[in-house]
């Protein structure tokens, strides 16, 4: 392989999902919501195959201006109200114009086009540059655009209501993990007011202020969101580490209720101990049949928050581990130092190469990008993040959450497990 491949090798295994796609995620997260990319049909189709992992019918409410080179030169407005125009008559109750990169060079005002083409629904337009940032970027500021836009009530809020912002279904298991979270939440007696951006409608927007507590679950996602509604209606936020594993999610019900105390505490405490002391019991007899679980080096590449919980469920609770290396941005070192033996970033190629293709009983959760360069018969994996090309995923099962504990834990250990017997055989 030439240089400019393996470059190019390089550039497709680690760089993230760009921000157009993300963008485009936060409002597909709206089930009503009409997204329109402003751009060429590459970036049209990049960003919609990518949602289609969790909606497989979005094509439904995804279209393109199918920018061209005529449009790179003159100017984009005729293509954007061609796109438009079935929307004049049927307007969605929400329609979000999207822009690439390529649309965001030519500089069209895309606001006041909208406005002049005489949509009868809120409009947000917002510039998403896949070379500006990531997925997290672009659904982030997707998630601000539409706060600042569509007007959201000045109501009071209600005693036990919660928000859970900063989550996707364009995540691995995303939705899965939406679910266990309001799941747990109820038991504790708290009401889900919404999930921003995330199998909500537009109807439910405005109505985000009646919950008393905003809670950031992917902080890459929604630290942003939070920091928006804090500053315009003084909404109070929090975030925790994700809940990964039963002492993590013990943890992260704490920490809501330090700020918000649960109405039915005692219920979940009550579940929390049942599914601790059940496991506990499962897991303690496989130890006595084949030992501890352990793994020389493990590699943990995911989203920030994700493999930052991950990497602690792992570390603290789910296995031992002599080297673990997780590649991730780390807000406050003070937290991960305790974590991680080695913090790679985007520009550790060569190492995290190195790490995976070393890996002698080692413990990959990553993506088929990083399960490229793995020997499996020496390396555990278990897919949590995008690409996933080498294994099919259709059960509910989540990663977060007691039943995600359950989850992880019953992969770790049959994996090992099974490697086992084929060294032993």
């Amino acid at each position: 392989m030439g240089e400019r491949e393996k470059s190019f090798d390089d550039v497709c295994m680690y760089t993230d999902t760009c921000a157009l796609a993300g963008a485009s995620a936060f409002f597909a997260g709206m089930r009503d919501a009409v997204i329109v990319v402003n751009g060429p049909l590459w970036c049209y189709y990049f960003a919609m195959r990518h949602i289609e992992h969790s909606q497989s019918t979005i094509s439904h409410r995804m279209a393109c201006t199918q920018l061209d080179n005529d449009a790179i030169v003159f100017g984009a407005e005729e293509y954007l109200q061609e796109a438009l125009a079935p929307y004049v008559e049927q307007p969605p109750a929400l329609l979000a114009i999207v822009s690439s990169c390529a649309a965001g060079l030519i500089g069209d005002d895309i606001a006041a086009i909208a406005r002049g083409a005489g949509l009868a629904c809120p409009v947000v337009a917002l510039d998403s540059s896949g070379l500006a940032g990531s997925f997290a970027d672009g659904w982030d500021k997707a998630a601000r655009a539409a706060l600042q836009t569509v007007p959201l009530e000045r109501t009071a809020a209600q005693s036990h209501a919660v928000n859970l912002i900063g989550m996707t279904d364009a995540y691995y298991n995303g939705a899965n993990d939406a679910r266990e979270l309001v799941r747990l939440l109820q038991i504790a007696g708290y009401t889900v007011n919404a999930v921003l951006g995330n199998d909500m409608s537009a109807e439910d927007f405005p109505h985000l202020t009646q919950a008393a507590l905003n809670i950031v679950v992917h902080g890459e996602l929604g630290r942003g969101s939070a920091q928006l509604l804090e500053e315009m209606y003084g909404m109070p936020w929090i975030a925790p580490f994700p809940p990964y594993g039963r002492a993590g999610t013990r943890h992260w019900m704490q920490e809501i209720a330090d700020v918000l105390p649960s109405p039915h505490a005692e219920a979940a405490e009550t579940e929390i101990d049942r599914v601790t002391r059940e496991d506990f019991l499962r897991i303690n007899e496989c130890k006595m049949l084949w030992g501890e679980l352990r793994y020389d080096t493990a590699v943990v590449r995911a989203p920030d928050f994700m493999a930052w919980g991950l990497a602690q469920a792992l570390r603290t609770e789910w296995a031992d581990v002599c080297h673990l290396a997780v590649a991730a941005e780390a807000e406050r070192a003070e937290d991960v130092a305790r974590i991680a033996d080695e913090i790679l970033g985007e520009t550790d190629a060569l190492r995290i190469q190195q790490l995976l293709g070393g890996m002698e009983g080692g413990l990959l959760l990553g993506s088929s990008n990083e399960s490229a360069h793995i020997n499996p018969q020496r390396t555990q994996y278990l897919p949590v993040s995008y690409p996933a090309q080498d294994f099919l995923r259709l059960t509910d099962s989540p990663f977060m959450g007691l039943r995600g504990a359950r989850h992880i834990e019953e992969q770790l250990w049959n994996g090992n497990i099974l490697r086992r017997k084929i060294l032993l055989s």
